[in-house]
């Protein structure tokens, strides 16, 4: 597998795709085992500051680190932020300044918040709120 099959897997995949172990901070693609979504948990998270992931009820936003995995070894790392008392996680959108997410981001955004809002309309509504646009390509 490459590494653009390997993200083509993942960012192509619905989060009904995914199985999901809470415990274990795990997502397992159904249709390919081998390509797992962790959750870093080593680290304890970090306080974000930008306006967008703070403009909430709740107004405190943390980083969340995820590693995109194949067979056990760490292809990428991922970022994004858990907003509104961790009630969603919004992926960075390109620069503070510049609030559009890439498509990529956007669709892997769609998975890992499976045990946050677990609907995509929940999801899409964060991002509206926190003022990002998604990229068509």
């Amino acid at each position: 597998m490459t590494y653009d099959e390997f993200i083509e897997a993942i960012v192509e995949s619905e989060p009904e795709d995914w199985l999901y172990d809470d415990n274990l901070g795990l997502y397992v693609f159904q249709n390919n085992i081998a390509i797992t979504i962790k959750n870093d948990r080593e680290n304890l998270p970090e306080e974000f500051h930008e306006a967008w992931a703070t403009n909430f009820p709740n107004n405190r936003a943390v980083r969340e680190r995820f590693f995109l995995c194949y067979n056990g070894s760490i292809i990428e790392e991922f970022f994004a932020a858990a907003v509104d008392g961790h009630r969603a996680l919004i992926p960075y959108p390109i620069s503070e300044t510049n609030l559009r997410m890439t498509r990529k981001n956007y669709r892997i955004g769609r998975i890992i918040n499976i045990p946050y809002t677990n609907v995509i309309e929940s999801y899409d509504k964060y991002i509206r709120m926190a003022g990002i646009a998604i990229e068509d390509n």
